[in-house]
């Protein structure tokens, strides 16, 4: 019971946070999976409650897919230079009703597990959550914090995160629905740490690629060592280092148009570098 229970919990930008819920008598799952003992269950609830969220679990994955895909098009959108006020509302407006769609459902699931416990339950059930959720508050609200200052770091990239970006990212997000704050600070304190984005700004120099071997300039060999960089640099998390590939992409575009292989070959040279240091 305790993995269905706790995969209700959606994304956590589309949520009302936990205080509102508390608030108006509605306790989260989670909750309810910490104080189980005090509640004291019957195997009957038990079932019905595996069942309920079961359920709601099956609903909830395809609304945070459009979600995501509503989001990532918003971002997509006002990123271009011609975007207009009235295609970026359009756009929010989908978003909006993404949104109230995971709401809503996340509503009608926790009225019906209310709904599940009986009155001397509930009373209990609300008394230990509002103790629960004061313990839990302080951390939920740093991981937001974390994770919206690596999110940033990253947009500020004007490329899409790498592929491992994308799986730390996906772990983290994991943690966050299952409401495992602390694995979920952890994760994120580990990601600042190897992200190094609190290192930036001793990052951000130019680079004197005139310093290094071009190494093989023929043709094919460069074609070769180009494709072997791009697949190695989807590995990497540093953000100071994706900054620096980023102006070694620009050089080595300058280098391809003027037709230079030499140039291409010491560009090349310093990303095997780089790579090879990781």
């Amino acid at each position: 019971m305790k993995h269905i229970i706790l995969s209700l919990t959606l994304a956590a930008s589309a949520l009302a946070g936990p205080d509102q819920w508390l608030q108006s008598g509605l306790i989260k799952p989670e909750i309810i999976q910490q104080i189980k003992p005090e509640l004291q269950l019957t195997t009957e609830q038990e079932t019905q409650m595996t069942t309920l969220m079961s359920e709601a679990r099956a609903k909830a994955d395809p609304l945070e897919v459009k979600l995501k895909e509503q989001q990532q098009a918003l971002q997509d959108l006002l990123r271009q230079p011609g975007a207009t006020a009235d295609s970026a509302s359009a756009q929010l407006t989908q978003v909006l009703e993404s949104e109230g769609a995971i709401k809503q459902l996340q509503l009608r699931t926790l009225i019906s597990l209310r709904d599940l416990l009986t009155p001397e339950q509930q009373k209990k059930a609300l008394t230990l959550s509002l103790h629960q959720a004061a313990k839990t508050s302080d951390l939920e609200s740093a991981v937001t914090t974390k994770a919206n200052r690596l999110k940033t770091a990253v947009e500020a990239l004007g490329q899409p995160p790498t592929q491992a970006m994308k799986a730390r990212g996906a772990e983290i997000e994991q943690l966050i629905k299952n409401a495992d704050w602390a694995a979920a600070d952890a994760a994120l304190d580990k990601l600042i740490i190897d992200s190094q984005v609190n290192e930036a700004a001793d990052f951000d120099k130019e680079i004197d690629f005139s310093t290094y071997d071009p190494g093989d300039t023929n043709l094919d060999g460069l074609k070769e060592r180009f494709e072997a960089v791009k697949v190695g640099a989807q590995d990497i998390i540093s953000i100071p280092l994706l900054n620096q590939f980023l102006k070694a992409k620009v050089a080595f575009e300058s280098a391809k148009a003027s037709e230079d292989a030499v140039a291409v070959g010491r560009v090349l040279s310093w990303a095997e570098q780089q790579l090879a240091k990781k």
